[in-house]
């Protein structure tokens, strides 16, 4: 009896504690988001930022994303069988499951798969022993898993919970992590006995480890728990049961996947930490790192500099974006286990040819088309430079872009009128200098690669500026939304009519220009290259398939040796980076329409669900919609 009044305590504590938000103060909570919204946040890491007395301790919930697709059945039938056998056939809630909490009490659990992701995702500040604090969250989670549960959809919640749980630790979280992790190879070759080892750790990871002799034989045994369950409610045949048993574990060859996310999250903390986060608190900021998109960038520059190509006198810092200024990436430093500083954000460098993009918008605008001629000769003596290519007098506006030719650019800027082109240049987010004269298209004010990079953006996304963002949604321990921005704003800075030309040019730089080197077989490569005074800085900032990617490599400070110019390693990295992203998000949209044509009604699988999860997904590489006010982006809308 005493159980039973416990019970009810709870479910009137939730309803006390989270009354209905029909009233306009009342704050929006994470379960009052619109369930494209939902979609998008439960298939996203997470920055967990604390702040302390004395600073700030910051990490990252790096999950790989797995798409439903991508998830083998025997590991979604594995979690069920231990976690919530009735998942399929209830709507957030397994009332039967929650009558064991009457009999055993609340350590008893009684937890489906939505309420454990809820408790997971949004309330950390409700992890306390206590039993109060134990009352409130089991009540929190039995009164919204149903909305959750209708709001996210069967197969992508199941999914989503698999890549949110925590297999051992900070850095593994996720199906994908943990089977890299456990076994060195991809969710997708997992055997039955390792998907049932695996389900079986959720429970209790660090007492649940089968690499550690320790518990070994406990993680073992936990196995053939999940095994039997799973024969028993038929999800696998004894026969099954028998061959995974005597299979066991068959490890793979992959190493350990690990990214080295610190840059983006120093960057979440400065950025948004203040405003955010009071002393004393933790706040989950989910953000918009894609940790495939980010390993693949770290694994590239890592080869470039194996392989020579980026000598080690520079240090590198790159950004790719998405073309509503979401940061998909970040790379710091070249290692930033040797060296922590961020030089994506933080360095000031010499922006070198990159800065021509504003001169090119200026020069349509003014009614110039890439056929135009312009005059490539020296100003005053041999100044403007060409270096080795020499100066080739009348030649087309297109051709004098793509060979980067200085001359030119400073010839064409005195035409147009350097605050013309300063004005365009602030128009699309890269401040000159509040003096700027002719030269300033050569690059000799100091920028970073955030800000290029998202100029460059404007011209990828068809002509709107943006402001580079790392942020999703705020989410307090409770589950109280603090600020959102899921619906990135738009404001038009390009003429349309200037965006075909524009991108025709920056396409005639890497087919026969400067960016060779960032050519690719399959995909379209647009960008520019860059290289200040004496190599000390070499650039390349371009897109792909609308996925814009800044690089910058710079000599160290009084560093001596073998120098790099922008048509060398930064266009080469862009090359690599973009064709293995491109790849990557090719084979993920056919696994997506191969689910999408084989989706089981019996399981409620809606086909506009299935679009929505796509659509939602944070590597989704989508434009803000053409509703969006052209306005300022305001910080704390709520969606």
């Amino acid at each position: 009896m005493t159980r039973a009044l416990a019970f009810a305590t709870a479910l009137l504590l939730a309803s006390l504690s989270h009354t209905p938000a029909a009233q306009a103060a009342d704050p929006v909570h994470f379960w009052d988001l619109q369930p494209r919204s939902l979609r998008l946040l439960v298939a996203s890491p997470q920055v967990m930022v604390t702040r302390t007395k004395t600073g700030w301790d910051a990490y990252c919930r790096c999950p790989v994303v797995l798409a439903p697709s991508e998830i083998p059945e025997v590991m979604k039938k594995a979690i069920i069988a231990i976690e919530d056998k009735r998942y399929f056939d209830h709507s957030g809630v397994d009332v039967t499951a929650l009558l064991s909490v009457l009999k055993g009490g609340l350590t008893r659990g009684g937890s489906t798969i939505p309420m454990q992701l809820l408790k997971n995702l949004v309330f950390h500040d409700l992890r306390a022993s206590d039993v109060l604090t134990r009352l409130e969250r089991k009540g929190a989670e039995v009164w919204y898993a149903g909305l959750f549960n209708e709001a996210v959809g069967k197969e992508e919640l199941l999914a989503a919970y698999l890549n949110q749980i925590e297999f051992g630790g900070r850095d593994i979280v996720g199906l994908y992590r943990a089977s890299r992790h456990y076994f060195r190879k991809e969710p997708k070759d997992l055997t039955l006995y390792e998907a049932a080892l695996l389900a079986g750790m959720v429970k209790a990871p660090a007492r649940l480890n089968p690499l550690r002799e320790s518990t070994r034989e406990r993680a073992h045994e936990r196995a053939l728990l999940v095994l039997k369950l799973m024969a028993e409610q038929d999800l696998i045949s004894d026969k099954e049961r028998r061959q995974a048993e005597k299979a066991g574990i068959r490890p793979g060859m992959l190493p350990e996947f690990k990214i080295q996310p610190q840059a983006f999250a120093e960057w979440v903390v400065e950025t948004w930490g203040e405003k955010y986060v009071q002393p004393g608190e933790t706040v989950r900021f989910f953000v918009t790192l894609n940790p495939r998109v980010q390993h693949i960038a770290e694994q590239q520059l890592s080869r470039l500099v194996k392989d020579g190509a980026v000598p080690l006198q520079y240090d590198a810092g790159a950004v790719m974006m998405a073309p509503n200024g979401r940061v998909q990436a970040m790379v710091g430093s070249v290692n930033w286990s040797q060296r922590q500083f961020n030089n994506a954000v933080k360095a000031r460098v010499q922006a070198g040819s990159t800065a021509k993009l504003p001169l090119l918008i200026a020069a349509c605008e003014a009614g110039r088309m890439p056929e135009s001629r312009v005059m490539d000769q020296p100003v005053r003596g041999t100044w403007p430079a060409n270096g080795e290519l020499g100066y080739r007098g009348q030649t087309t506006l297109k051709e004098a872009f793509a060979s980067s030719r200085n001359a030119a650019a400073v010839r064409l800027t005195q035409e147009l009128g350097a605050d013309t082109v300063a004005t365009v240049s602030r128009r699309i987010g890269i401040d000159p200098g509040p003096a700027a004269d002719s030269s300033f298209v050569l690059g000799s004010y100091s920028s970073n690669v955030m800000t290029m990079t998202a100029a460059y953006t404007a011209v990828a996304n068809g002509g709107y500026r943006i402001e580079p963002s790392g942020l999703l949604a705020v989410v307090d321990g409770r589950g109280q939304v603090r600020a959102d921005f899921l619906t990135p704003m738009r404001t038009r800075v390009i003429h349309e009519k200037c965006i075909e030309p524009t991108q025709a040019v920056l396409r005639e730089v890497v087919q026969h220009g400067t960016g060779r080197a960032a050519q690719m077989k399959h995909w379209a490569a647009y960008g520019k290259t860059g290289t200040s005074t004496g190599n000390a800085d070499a650039w390349f900032v371009g897109w792909s398939e609308q996925r814009v990617f800044g690089v910058w490599m710079g000599r160290r400070r009084g560093a001596a040796g073998h120098a790099v110019a922008g048509a060398g390693a930064p266009a080469a990295y862009f090359g690599r980076v973009a064709t293995a992203v491109n790849e990557w998000a090719e084979r993920q949209q056919r696994l997506e329409e191969q689910r999408l044509a084989s989706a089981r009604p019996k399981r409620g699988l809606e086909p506009g669900k299935i679009v929505d999860w796509l659509s939602s997904l944070p590597q989704a590489m989508t434009l803000p919609s053409a509703s969006s006010a052209q306005k300022k982006p305001s910080r704390d809308k709520r969606t």
